[in-house]
């Protein structure tokens, strides 16, 4: 039963992406402002944001353990339901990246920067000056998204159930909004840790996804010997080597196809999705198949 909730609940958050409502994310950080540890002079320890972090888990945990050993066992369905479709999603993203690859398209810099810059990290605005590199550090920012808000948090559910789900969406938030920056330093190593086998995990079915001659030409090296290769550095290589006509390298593009240039921000865009997309589908297949087995309840 756990995994047709999961498909379900992927499949009514799919559809909820489509609002411009900003879901977790806005709300969480108009919360966090107000808490009383992110005073100045203790902006490095956030002793606030790790309470909320393991009081939510155990929260959650305990409700699930104590309505599985119950009579109340079937709401443990209800409650899966509603945290996956709590914790999983990108609202706010659609409209922006179609705005901008239509700016793009047009040729309007200035334009595509607008739609699109709210969505990259505050420390990388700066440096997205120039078109390329704005694509760069969005496409990056795009598949680091995706990775954090599904498949980071389908792969601690599946191992933890809603407890799992719980925890690494909110230690993502963590260090998204926490608001002093001094004390998002903790929250980054603990996404780190949360991240490093489902990174490449899906590091690894984008080569099956994908190219996968292309994928093993590069991203397997990496993946092999640099163990300590962040999540995001980590999959867009993987994406860049899974991915044919030079999706994600704007230069080698412009040089081999000048006259597609217009189309490049939109059609780069649509190939990392689509392989985001059969990804997941690569997930689903593997997690049916831990299903039949009894292995995924």
């Amino acid at each position: 039963m756990g995994f047709l909730i999961l498909l379900l609940a992927y499949v009514v958050r799919r559809l909820l992406d489509g609002s411009v409502d900003e879901g977790l994310d806005a709300r969480f950080r108009q919360r966090l402002a107000r808490l009383s540890g992110a005073e100045a002079g203790r902006e490095g320890r956030p002793t606030a944001g790790f309470g909320i972090l393991l009081g939510a888990v155990v929260l959650v945990g305990a409700l699930d353990v104590w309505l599985s050993r119950g009579s109340l066992w079937i709401l443990t369905w209800p409650l899966d339901l509603v945290v996956l479709i709590a914790m999983l999603g990108v609202p706010g993203w659609r409209n922006p990246l179609r705005a901008y690859g239509e700016a793009w398209r047009r040729g309007d810099a200035s334009a595509a920067w607008y739609h699109v810059n709210h969505l990259l990290p505050a420390e990388a605005r700066g440096l997205a000056s120039e078109p390329r590199e704005l694509h760069v550090l969005l496409s990056k920012r795009f598949i680091q998204v995706i990775f954090e808000h599904y498949f980071l948090v389908i792969f601690w559910y599946v191992l933890l159930g809603p407890a799992g789900a719980i925890g690494a969406r909110l230690s993502v938030a963590l260090r998204d909004h926490w608001p002093h920056p001094a004390g998002r330093e903790p929250f980054s190593r603990l996404v780190y840790l949360l991240a490093w086998v489902p990174a490449r995990l899906l590091s690894i079915t984008f080569g099956i996804a994908g190219d996968l001659a292309g994928w093993m030409g590069g991203a397997r090296k990496r993946l092999l010997h640099h163990t300590r290769l962040n999540a995001s550095e980590l999959l867009f290589e993987s994406a860049n080597g899974a991915l044919s006509s030079y999706s994600l390298d704007p230069q080698r593009f412009a040089e081999s196809h000048p006259d597609e240039w217009p189309d490049y921000g939109e059609r780069s865009l649509r190939a990392v999705r689509d392989l985001l997309n059969r990804s997941m589908f690569v997930w689903i297949c593997g997690l049916a198949l831990l299903a039949i087995m009894g292995l995924f309840t």
